[in-house]
Parts: C-alpha cells; sequence; structure tokens
C-alpha cells in the first residue's frame, strides 16, 4: 500500500535580514566615521557668512562628538574631558557670535582641537591595544585619519586667528575679512595637505602654518604607508590562518 505522507508542521524560515543595531553595535568605529564623512560633506556646503549656517556647522560639531561617546566609555575621564571641551566650544561659539571676539575664537579653537586630540586617542586604545585585528579596527584606523585632518584644521585656524595673514586662497583677496574662526577653507586645506594633494589654491605664508602644514603632510604620508598598511596585512593573514 501507499505509505503515508508526514505532514511536517508549517515553519517560519529563519530571518535572514541585516540587523542594523547589532551590525553597528559591532562596529562601534564606524558610527563616529560616518558622522565625520557627513559633518565633511555638510559644512563643504554652508558659508562663513552666514550666521544661521555657522550655528548648523557648530552644532554638527558637537552632533559629531556625541557619536563618539561609545567609544569613550572604555575611560570616564576621556568621556567627560571630551563632552565638557565640546560643550565649552559650543557654548562659546554662540557668545562669540554677539561679542565678536578674536580671543574668544582662540580658545574654541583650543577647545575644539583638545577634544578631537582625545577622540583620536581613545580611537587610537581601540585600534592598537591587544587582540586580533578585525574589521572595526580598520574602520578605526581610518577614523583616526580623518579626525587627524579636522583636527589640524582647528590648528590652521588658530594660527590664523593669532597672525591674520597666515594663509592665502585662491579667490579671496583678504581671508581675514572672512569671519574669524572660518572653518570651510581650512578643513579642505588639512585635507589636501595631509593627503598631500596640493593643488597649489591655497598657500600657508606665516612660519608656523609652513611649520604645521609640513608636519601634517609627514603625518599623512606615514600614517597610510606605516599603520593603515600594517593593519590591513595583519587582518588579511589572519582570515588566511584561520582557514
Amino acid at each position: 500500500g501507499a505509505h503515508p505522507t508526514a505532514v511536517m508542521p508549517d515553519s517560519k524560515p529563519p530571518n535572514t535580514e541585516p540587523n542594523t543595531a547589532a551590525w553597528l553595535g559591532r562596529l562601534p568605529n564606524l558610527e563616529l566615521l560616518i558622522a565625520l564623512v557627513v559633518l565633511l560633506i555638510i559644512q563643504s556646503c554652508l558659508s562663513s557668512e552666514n550666521s544661521l549656517q555657522r550655528a548648523i556647522v557648530n552644532t554638527m560639531f558637537f552632533i559629531t562628538e556625541l557619536s563618539a561617546i561609545r567609544t569613550l566609555t572604555h575611560s570616564r575621564i576621556r568621556l567627560w574631558s571630551a563632552v565638557s571641551l565640546g560643550a565649552i566650544a559650543y557654548l562659546l561659539s554662540w557668545v562669540e557670535e554677539f561679542a565678536h571676539s578674536r580671543a574668544l575664537v582662540g580658545v574654541i579653537d583650543v577647545c575644539f582641537i583638545a577634544m578631537f586630540t582625545v577622540l583620536i586617542i581613545a580611537v587610537s586604545d581601540d585600534v592598537f591595544g591587544n587582540g586580533p585585528i578585525d574589521t572595526n579596527r580598520i574602520i578605526g584606523a581610518v577614523t583616526i585619519y580623518v579626525l587627524i585632518g579636522v583636527a589640524w584644521a582647528f590648528g590652521y585656524a588658530l594660527v590664523e586667528t593669532i597672525t591674520p595673514g597666515s594663509f592665502e586662497f585662491q579667490g579671496l583677496a583678504d581671508v581675514d575679512l572672512l569671519h574669524p574662526g572660518f572653518l570651510g577653507e581650512f578643513l579642505y586645506f588639512s585635507n589636501v595637505t595631509l593627503t598631500t594633494l596640493g593643488y597649489g589654491d591655497a598657500l600657508p605664508i606665516s612660519r608656523p602654518a609652513r611649520i604645521l602644514a609640513s608636519l601634517e603632510a609627514m603625518v599623512g604620508q606615514l600614517y597610510v604607508a606605516i599603520i593603515i598598511a600594517r593593519l590591513v596585512g595583519l587582518h588579511v593573514s589572519q582570515a588566511r590562518n584561520s582557514e
């Protein structure tokens, strides 16, 4: 006779859709990297001559800092240092809109430089600590590279604030005529210097500006050639050994 056919109970196929929250949880450095890239894109579309647009840029910098909180949670000192520095810089940027003080702009630049330095140290601990080289560490290494460019941009802005005329930008008759502490042009100059593109449309004029630019170019070249290349090489080697 015919064998009875077993009826299998209905079962739902396993959910293969990616869980975005879990994915980001495994890559905490990616959150900061995305925030930095979005910041660079948005600020390039805004002008330092408009107070509302300057406020948007300052707010974006503060949001970028908040996106790094998960990276900073390993050290309470670093966490509160970065948050405090960012909050002070953000509040002072609003005060400067009414006070129009170069000294205040200099303090804001110093706070942002210190804040991004804390972020670089925090991500460096995560990237270069003990343990296997994974995707999150490689993303962290790239994040450090971008953070270096942003921190150096505030360094250039500080030099220009202390010594007006330290930089010359093509198409700008007088850099000092712009709002003090403007950052768009310095972020551009910092990134082309860090990557040693050197289009020639932005020039350091004063001695401190030239020294700072030379140091950034050396750091950019050595970082990519030694650090990132080494991490990627170790990651590939570990993947092969695990097979």
